[in-house]
């Protein structure tokens, strides 16, 4: 089920895209007509994906600019990519297949830095918050009370979405995340690579909604 606004979704048909997408396996770039870059799986390989894009475009590089309602203003005119990373995610709140537009994002799995970026570039408040790990959200890798805190905390869990959040804000870029709820956040997580299939197909069809 797509969960987002009307309004938003046709504000996502009428900017200009660049998608960047952790696995060809989530989203296959022939469905749509806007550039996908396919980043590799973990904060680390987005961020060196997302750096290494902008020093091949200098001019998007220079181009962002800080002010939320300016930012806004430049995607509706045309003059400025709106930058999506659209993928899966794991949620202890949201159903499987459910699409979500994110514009809240969290660097989740590291006490330490545990920051916290906004991103108010769609015409209606999207209230979904992204926490974004290293691993997969697991009883494996986690405690059961860390995955309990985790899937409350959170919307949805994801291993990207911060470091291109980061980038972003970084270089004053409007962003936003598209995300495909595809596990439990828990150990469902471990029939994913099976289900994989179901949901690179929703999200197609989705990204083909978007011409």
């Amino acid at each position: 089920m797509i969960k987002i606004s009307k309004n938003n979704l046709d504000f996502l048909r009428r900017a200009r895209k660049i998608y960047f997408v952790a696995m060809t396996l989530e989203l296959d770039g022939g469905h749509t007509d806007s550039p996908v870059i396919y980043t590799g799986v973990g904060k680390s390989r987005m961020t060196r994906a997302a750096l290494k894009f902008l020093k091949e475009n200098p001019a998007l590089a220079s181009a962002g600019v800080h002010d939320p309602a300016e930012r806004m203003r430049l995607v509706e005119e045309g003059k400025l990519p709106l930058i999506v990373n659209l993928g899966t995610a794991g949620s202890g709140k949201l159903g499987r297949g459910d699409i979500v537009l994110c514009t809240n994002f969290v660097n989740n799995g590291d006490d330490f830095i545990r920051e916290r970026l906004d991103f108010p570039v769609v015409p209606e408040p999207a209230s979904y918050v992204c926490g974004s790990s290293d691993w997969f959200i697991s009883e494996k890798n986690f405690s059961n009370a860390e995955v309990a805190s985790m899937r409350e905390d959170f919307d949805c869990l994801d291993m990207e979405a911060y470091a291109l959040a980061n980038i972003c804000d970084i270089y004053g870029l409007p962003f936003c995340a598209v995300k495909c709820i595809s596990d439990g956040a828990d150990d469902t997580v471990l029939n994913f690579d099976l289900e994989l299939p179901r949901f690179r197909a929703m999200l197609n069809e989705f990204v083909e909604s978007l011409n």
